[in-house]
């Protein structure tokens, strides 16, 4: 078994990623801006969790982090132009640390096609990535498609003002976290060169279908207003770089999801059209 420091582990993806670490017998130490409390949904026993601003964190900090440390995932995530800065600053803060430690090899968590946009956070995901796979260790980065939680976030969002930005043409390929940080775990026995993998969900439909599944299940109602697909984030959109077609992961489904995640709700407004006969309505364009 190896010693793992999950760096962002009490975060959405980090917080599965540690507790299915340790659920396969690892060491695993987790740092973060936050110790989480004994009660949080996002704390698994056994793990040794240490507070870290690795923005302002020095060397030396990092060192007594990396002490004994075999692997470091990065699960580092944040759309805020500050947790883009610290994607290039922590990335460097580690990778200087890790080549004076024991660390044999990075996993780094990112997002499929990142390198193909010019959206900021993608940007910044893609330099995170370069500076890792730069460095003197060797490093696994692992890419994958939005996850049903974010999926779930933007349509409730969105339907508070009752209206659904949606897109006919724009595909998702939505993954369950759970199923992913298996894939992330098993990084962990890469050996060899820096590689790159690509990972999405088992089922690809567009943004309109995956919004009426979601509107169907969670009884509301709003309007599904198609809208372009410009500027950076209807580019990246558009041109498909975010799905992976040729490497699906998982078994389960955006409609399997949430009947476990939330049971169905029966409609409890009027307002907008009535979800189609199929059960079809999220939104994330």
């Amino acid at each position: 078994m190896a010693s793992i420091l999950v760096v962002g582990g009490t975060g959405l993806v980090g917080s599965v990623v540690v507790r299915a670490a340790r659920a396969r017998g690892h060491e695993v130490r987790s740092i973060s801006r936050e110790i989480p409390a004994s009660s949080s949904p996002r704390f698994v026993p056994d793990v040794d969790y240490r507070a870290c601003d690795l923005y302002h964190a020095t060397q030396h900090q990092l060192g007594e982090n990396l002490q004994g440390v075999d692997i470091v995932i990065d699960c580092l995530n944040g759309v805020s132009h500050v947790a883009q800065a610290v994607f290039r600053v922590g990335a460097a803060q580690i990778t200087d640390a890790a080549a004076q430690s024991s660390v044999s090899r990075i996993v780094v968590v990112s997002d499929v096609g990142c390198d193909q946009s010019d959206f900021a956070y993608y940007e910044a995901k893609t330099d995170q990535e370069a500076v890792y796979l730069d460095s003197a260790v060797p490093t696994t980065v692992v890419r994958f498609t939005v996850v049903f939680e974010q999926l779930w976030s933007i349509a409730q969002s969105a339907a508070r003002f009752r209206v659904i930005p949606t897109s006919e043409r724009a595909q998702l390929q939505p993954i369950d976290v759970a199923e992913i940080a298996e894939v992330i775990v098993d990084a962990v026995g890469d050996a060899g060169p820096d590689e790159i993998r690509s990972y999405g969900g088992p089922e690809i439909a567009s943004v309109r279908a995956l919004s009426q599944q979601w509107l169907a299940h969670t009884g509301r109602r709003a309007v599904l207003v198609p809208v372009p697909l410009v500027f950076a984030i209807g580019r990246y959109l558009r041109s498909g770089v975010n799905i992976v077609p040729e490497s699906r992961r998982g078994r389960t489904t955006w409609q399997e999801w949430m009947n476990r995640t939330a049971p169905p709700q029966v409609p409890t407004s009027t307002c907008g059209p009535s979800p189609a006969p199929n059960g079809h309505e999220p939104s994330a364009a």
